[in-house]
């Protein structure tokens, strides 16, 4: 059953309603680690860091990105278990790392080539830009490659933002096989994930102007909403008690019956 954007975000809000705390205790473990972990490299580089201390802090925050994006599914899997009715607890957040780490440092680092290729033609149209004279036809290749960039990169979320999801249902399958199951499972439903992640981009400036606290409570409803759409897109989600909006609006409409 493909359910509306505003439907899976009033059943995400009742799964995390009266429980946000774990969640958002979750999301303050996953963003404070990184943070923690990347000080030492930010306090040691000095004013003017040799080329060799620029490559070991460059290393280090790709490091750091992927420990991040592991922790991000451990998020991911608190609030799977909480939707599925499953025992879940803070600790969960480390579960990717008990349960076959390799699997999702793999896919990150899969997914992050990807996102690289995808900014290659950017990257092109800069250099060109660069080198070249201003022109019309340099203006006009760096704003062509710029929105090829913008397209693929769509295309890369679109198509792979639920790879760790994968690898958390199914223990026992592959990376690659995870992004082939992943974009079988989004097709005929990318544009119902554009839409939702659009409709999240003013809860992103609130958290701008909020100067990251509003993050407590927007970034748990968010991951909750991507945990239902994805229940949603496999069918798991028909057979999860949860309420049917569409149904109520559509008897509500006729108080009588």
């Amino acid at each position: 059953m493909k359910r509306t954007s505003k439907e899976l975000k009033r059943i995400a809000r009742d799964m995390i309603n009266n429980r946000y705390s774990l969640p958002m205790g979750a999301f303050v473990i996953a963003s404070l680690i990184p943070a923690v972990i990347e000080i030492p490299f930010s306090l040691s580089s000095g004013e003017y860091p040799t080329m060799a201390q620029r490559i070991i802090i460059l290393l280090a925050e790709y490091l750091i990105l992927l420990i991040s994006q592991v922790l991000g599914t451990g998020v991911a899997y608190v609030h799977l278990n909480m939707t599925r009715n499953r025992k879940f607890k803070l600790i969960d957040v480390f579960w990717p790392f008990r349960s076959g780490a390799e699997r999702f440092f793999g896919a990150s680092v899969l997914l992050s080539l990807l996102a690289v290729s995808g900014c290659l033609p950017l990257v092109v149209g800069i250099i060109y830009f660069y080198f070249a004279e201003l022109s019309v036809v340099s203006v006009t290749i760096l704003i062509l490659t710029g929105i090829v960039t913008v397209v693929l990169c769509a295309a890369i979320i679109l198509n792979y933002n639920f790879i760790t999801y994968f690898l958390l249902d199914y223990p026992q399958m592959k990376v690659t096989a995870a992004f082939q199951e992943c974009r079988l499972m989004m097709k005929g439903n990318k544009k119902r994930l554009l839409y939702i992640l659009l409709s999240f981009l003013g809860w992103d400036i609130l958290i701008l102007c909020s100067l990251g606290i509003a993050s407590l409570w927007v970034n748990p409803y968010m991951t909750q909403t991507m945990v239902t759409f994805y229940l949603d897109c496999t069918g798991e989600l028909d057979r999860i008690p949860v309420r049917n909006y569409s149904v109520e609006s559509s008897g509500s409409s006729n108080p009588i019956f």
